[in-house]
């Protein structure tokens, strides 16, 4: 899927067409996985004992998934790995003979469940965080991402810089729900940003606000970004304690975010919104039914009483059902799919990284 939705190069994707090197890195790559997947028990009961064939399978997958990651996450990750890898290769590994060091490092990277690239964050990507992503996509198809832009509009557009505010109050309620801070840029970005450099805002600045106050989405609860997760796993603390602890920094984060707007506004003489231009929050109160399935997912992880993936494919069921009664964006059978495409688009990043 990766190599569907990720070109090599930014800028040169065509309407169904795919490179005949993607095809042939889509199936080296997958087909490297799926070897492991397969003859699992096989490999297991080995122990340390690789063939040459093995190994090789194991350097096209690590080789497939690196570049992968160039395309869809970025270099910086890339040259912090590579950097690990020649280490290893140069001085970490004390066999002398460099085939011998190859060996030793593939089957760790690769075929390792505890050290590896299949060790915990993997696992903690499978088991929770991609069904979280995919109830974002399923909230975003009810168009709660609006919602909470009129009500931020209503509550703080008509004080001075109000549009900036906006992109702040908008930011720490989508983030409840995304966990991500580029789909939180993506989904209140491409509004606020207008709204403030209509009222005077500099470019910049306006789009240094929404940035600053999207990337806190990722530590917004009750949906956090992959590294909440990965600290429940790894330090055997519930999920809904890790939510908990989350709130007083999240709040401290996005006060301090909004403070700043305030002191930019008052230094600029920057207005807010007119009276003709603000929602009213009254109305808007009757689209308040689109918080359920927020809602019922904090009940559920905070009681403690189920697992977090069955909390989450609980509260997929509620936004379903929730959704068919949004007249502006009633769920039907086509956007269901189009959540669940959004919601594989989007375990892309997080997983390959």
């Amino acid at each position: 899927i990766g190599y569907l939705v990720y070109p090599a190069k930014k800028g040169t994707q065509k309407v169904n067409y795919i490179p005949w090197y993607d095809v042939i890195l889509m199936f080296l790559g997958s087909g490297s996985f799926f070897y492991y997947t397969f003859d699992a028990m096989t490999v297991i009961k080995q122990g340390r004992n690789f063939e040459t064939y093995q190994i090789i399978i194991g350097a096209i997958g690590i080789l497939c998934l690196f570049e992968l990651c160039r395309r869809c996450v970025g270099l910086p990750i890339l040259c912090v790995a590579t950097a690990f890898i020649v280490y290893a290769l140069g001085w970490g590994l004390p066999n002398p003979d460099i085939f011998r060091r190859i060996e030793t490092l593939v089957s760790q990277l690769f075929y390792s469940t505890t050290a590896g690239i299949l060790s915990t964050p993997i696992n903690t990507c499978a088991k929770f965080i991609a069904i979280f992503i995919i109830f974002g996509a399923f909230l975003e198809r009810t168009g709660i991402a609006d919602f909470f832009i009129k009500i931020a509009n209503s509550v703080v557009g008509g004080f001075s810089g109000g549009p900036a505010k906006v992109a702040v109050v908008a930011s720490a309620m989508e983030g409840m729900v995304s966990g991500s801070s580029v789909a939180n840029t993506v989904g209140s970005g491409s509004v606020t940003i207008p709204l403030m450099k209509k009222t005077g805002y500099k470019p910049e600045f306006a789009a240094a606000a929404e940035a600053s106050a999207s990337t806190g989405g990722q530590i917004m609860p009750p949906i956090m970004g992959a590294a909440a997760f990965l600290m429940a796993e790894n330090i055997g603390v519930p999920y809904s304690n890790i939510v908990v602890r989350a709130i007083l920094p999240a709040a401290l984060y996005f006060l301090g975010v909004f403070i700043t707007v305030h002191l930019e506004a008052k230094k600029e003489g920057l207005r807010g919104l007119t009276k003709e231009e603000l929602p009213k929050f009254l109305p808007l109160l009757k689209q308040s039914y689109l918080l359920l399935p927020l809602i019922i997912l904090i009940a559920l992880v905070g009681s403690g009483s189920r697992s977090i993936a069955y909390a989450a494919a609980i509260a997929i069921i509620s936004t379903i059902v929730v959704g068919l009664f949004n007249k502006e964006n009633r769920i039907s059978f086509k956007r269901i799919f189009e959540s669940l495409a959004a919601g594989g688009q989007g375990m892309i990043t997080v997983a390959v990284a």
